[in-house]
């Protein structure tokens, strides 16, 4: 008996991409990425969650120091809410679907880390 877990499909991972640069919504991915990754945002710190329930890609989307950059100047641009840069940040963080270089490990943990923790004042 073949106990592996499914693989996310190339149009499940192409839409990864598509919320890593803000292309698509959080609520969008739902029905997208639905059953292998479930998630719940809506909520601040330990209310947060997202199961994977999926093969971890060989070939995971990459998150890179620069990818940080652009969410932050998004936000200060007023582009994007304080809430969806945190909400963003959970995703990336807890979703096995993505990764980061061995070498800005240090650096995209600790600021996705920040940007998921903070407390968002603006309504959804």
């Amino acid at each position: 008996m073949d106990n592996q877990l499914p693989e996310l499909s190339q149009y499940q991972l192409d839409c990864l991409r598509r919320f890593l640069h803000f292309e698509i919504e959080a609520e969008d991915l739902r029905p997208i990425l639905s059953p292998l990754v479930t998630f719940t945002l809506d909520s601040p710190g330990n209310d947060q969650t997202v199961n994977f329930s999926a093969a971890i890609p060989i070939h995971p989307v990459r998150i890179t120091p620069q990818d940080l950059d652009f969410a932050i100047e998004r936000a200060k641009s007023g582009e994007i809410s304080e809430r969806r840069l945190q909400q963003w940040a959970t995703m990336l963080l807890m979703n096995d679907a993505f990764g980061w270089d061995e070498s800005d490990e240090s650096e995209v943990v600790e600021r996705l880390t920040e940007f998921s923790a903070s407390s968002f004042r603006d309504t959804p």
